[in-house]
């Protein structure tokens, strides 16, 4: 799609451009026609980037009238800060080379972002100057980045899926190798929560993973991963381990995020306990697929080291606030 618009561009930019520099009485008119009814933002500039010629489309896509526009500098009057220094690029590679695409940033009367898809052709012309093309493409883009993020994210807690993460394990691990730094992986798995499911509801148990999600997102760095494995099953990766004091750092912050009391509703709260299984690389093993596996191992001997407590009795006609602790395996040492 971004292709096709690119070419269209292209086109009506170099049939312009024609149309110029064959100037007479009879192309003029035709061009200021076919410049004022193009079914793109047109958008001409003198030599020094001031706005001298802008279309109906011009005025559709960014609000103002082109008495507003004419005399304004491009940059100054369509581009946030933040963009000024790639626009300037982009203008100045233009002038030089002939022409430039870039896709930016820009503002509208209403005062409101847009993002735009720019391609600017020089002018050689009674006086320098470029014809610059522009299409507003934030929906296009903003449907494309949630496309991505949804084959990314798991849909019900919104951290990374099993595939990324196992893509960012592969990384990690290149680059552990190459600065012989250590990675922590954690694999843990809820604790009793079928039991969660089968007395209060999936959707009970939906809101318990969702809010572990975002607990253990607050608690981590940016630089961590945090990835749901499976159904009550999550993986964290971090990298740079530092120390013994670093890994049991991490640890103890997990488990405080999953402690934290979850509101299912207005008489129940629940707070969640897991099992959770420790592999280190390259210590216990040099490749992604048996360090998983090794952290799994890890997590399945901690959950067998849990004692067995009788399932509470229901609580659902109290109308006290109900706290399930779902139990904690007794503390015993990593792995």
């Amino acid at each position: 799609m971004t292709l096709i618009i690119a070419l269209v561009f292209t086109v009506i930019a170099a049939w312009i451009i024609y149309l110029i520099k064959r100037s007479s009485a009879n192309n003029n008119d035709r061009y200021l026609t076919l410049f004022q009814s193009s079914p793109v933002a047109l958008i001409e500039l003198d030599e020094k980037w001031n706005i001298i010629g802008w279309n109906a489309n011009a005025q559709a896509t960014f609000g103002w009238e082109a008495s507003e526009a004419i005399g304004q500098h491009i940059i100054e009057f369509l581009v946030p800060m933040k963009d000024h220094p790639h626009v300037h690029n982009a203008l100045l590679h233009a002038m030089q080379e002939g022409k430039s695409d870039s896709k930016n940033f820009n503002l509208t009367k209403g005062k409101k972002e847009i993002f735009c898809e720019w391609h600017n052709s020089r002018i050689d012309h009674d006086h320098p100057g470029i014809l610059c093309t522009a299409h507003d493409i934030t929906e296009l883009t903003t449907h494309v980045s949630t496309l991505t993020h949804q084959a990314c994210h798991d849909p019900l807690t919104g951290v990374t899926n099993r595939a990324v993460m196992d893509d960012r394990l592969h990384h990690a691990i290149d680059r552990a190798q190459r600065s012989k730094s250590k990675i922590a992986l954690y694999f843990i798995d809820l604790n009793d929560f079928k039991l969660i499911n089968d007395r209060y509801g999936h959707e009970a148990g939906d809101k318990i993973l969702i809010g572990i999600a975002s607990a253990l997102r607050m608690c981590l760095r940016n630089s961590d991963t945090i990835s749901r494995f499976g159904g009550d099953e999550f993986v964290i990766i971090v990298e740079d381990i530092e120390s013994d004091d670093h890994i049991q750092s991490v640890r103890t912050a997990i488990e405080f995020a999953i402690s934290e009391p979850i509101t299912i509703d207005s008489e129940t709260s629940l707070t969640a306990k897991a099992s959770i299984g420790l592999a280190l690389y390259p210590d216990d093993a040099t490749d992604s697929d048996s360090l998983i596996k090794a952290a799994d191992r890890a997590m399945y001997v901690r959950k067998k080291a849990i004692p067995k407590k009788p399932r509470p009795k229901s609580t659902s006609k109290k109308k006290t606030p109900v706290s399930l602790e779902l139990p904690l395996y007794p503390d015993t040492p990593t792995q």
